[in-house]
């Protein structure tokens, strides 16, 4: 079954909450003092404390396909570890409710990043009527899965010979200091992601990984509502306050937008897991119509929460939408327990997974 819970102690670059100077500050991937510090002999904490709602996460990057093999190519040219056949939930009709979608066929693997616990939940959805959403960068409802890899040109042949577009200006990385280098592709379904390459790797890493971390990026359509939400109301911690507007010609190049783009951003931290989102909206964008979980193309994050009620009514009071058949939470079985968990799509068309684990037993 698709992977629901997991704690997670995974060392993550620095912080990930550097922010840089607005000249270059979107493509924060790593913390700045990755980029100009020695590397730490041992790997950082995973991250602060719950404050709020959401207390940890599972998988924070988990693109829906029309074809798995397909995927499960494309980020395995980057470095992803895929092991095992597909999971399916064809005899798990609760899945199947979690989804929302009864009568679906879904067939799913998940790619891994070591030492990073959690990963990449590739979900493949057939016989639900989906149709492949087709979004812009600047586009609310955008995802986009930032990759920090040893040899990005190496890994940009890779991926091209798979047949992946390549969004940045000239079609080749670009470097964008305090970074090496950085290319935006599109996977088979269409999701955006950005390959980055650091000037220097924690010791931590796999001396013989490509792929060593990973931050989800989610544009949205008006930063200051989903501050409201990601980080007043469920929880995620970071700065307070709203950044202005910036348009740092070298990052437009980057993400294949006109110099005139304006966008402004922020970083929030997942706790306990150490995950980082980045929220980025550009101005003058309009929401479009909302997608539908089913449609390639749409993309899922699994949040662990400390009551699922309470956070999916404030992803609804927000304009959010439950997903899950029955408009409620359920109950998924989860080896020799049972998790609470629904899917909520928030005002911006990221599908999120909440899952309340089970409390612990009394000693």
């Amino acid at each position: 079954m698709p992977q629901t819970y997991e704690t997670s102690s995974a060392p993550v670059l620095g912080t990930w909450l550097g922010r840089l100077a607005a000249a270059g500050g979107l493509i924060v991937a790593a913390s700045l003092a990755l980029a100009q510090a020695p590397a730490p002999a041992t790997a950082p904490p995973p991250g602060p404390a719950p404050t709020g709602l959401v207390v940890g996460s599972g998988n924070p990057f988990s693109p829906i396909v029309a074809d798995l093999d397909a995927a499960v190519a494309f980020y395995r040219a980057i470095g992803f570890e895929v092991r095992g056949e597909p999971g399916n939930a064809d005899a798990n009709p609760q899945l199947r409710a979690m989804f929302g979608l009864p009568d679906a066929r879904l067939r799913w693997q998940i790619a891994r990043v070591p030492p990073v616990q959690g990963g990449v939940e590739i979900i493949e959805i057939a016989d639900a009527g989906g149709q492949r959403v087709e979004r812009s960068i600047q586009e609310p409802g955008s995802v986009m899965l930032i990759v920090v890899v040893r040899d990005v040109g190496a890994t940009l042949a890779r991926l091209k010979a798979l047949g992946a577009p390549v969004i940045t200006r000239g079609g080749e990385p670009v470097p964008v200091p305090p970074f090496r280098a950085a290319v935006v592709v599109q996977d088979p379904a269409g999701h955006f992601v950005e390959l980055l390459q650091p000037q220097m790797f924690p010791a931590w890493a796999p001396a013989t990984a490509n792929a060593i971390n990973v931050r989800v990026r989610h544009t949205v359509a008006d930063l200051p509502s989903a501050l409201r939400l990601y980080r007043d109301a469920l929880g995620l911690q970071g700065d307070r306050g709203v950044p202005q507007y910036v348009a740092a010609p070298e990052v437009l190049d980057l993400l294949g937008l006109g110099r005139n783009t304006q966008y402004r951003y922020t970083t929030l931290t997942v706790p306990t897991s150490g995950v980082a989102v980045e929220l980025i909206e550009f101005k003058g964008a309009r929401r479009p119509e909302p997608a539908r979980l089913q449609d390639p193309g749409s993309t899922r994050m699994q949040l662990r929460v400390a009551d699922i009620d309470a956070a999916a009514a404030a992803l609804v009071q927000a304009g959010g939408t439950f997903v899950s058949t029955g408009g409620r939470p359920l109950d998924l079985p989860a080896g020799s327990s049972t998790l609470k968990v629904g899917i909520v799509r928030d005002p911006d068309n990221l599908f999120l997974v909440l899952i309340q684990a089970p409390p612990p037993a009394a000693q």
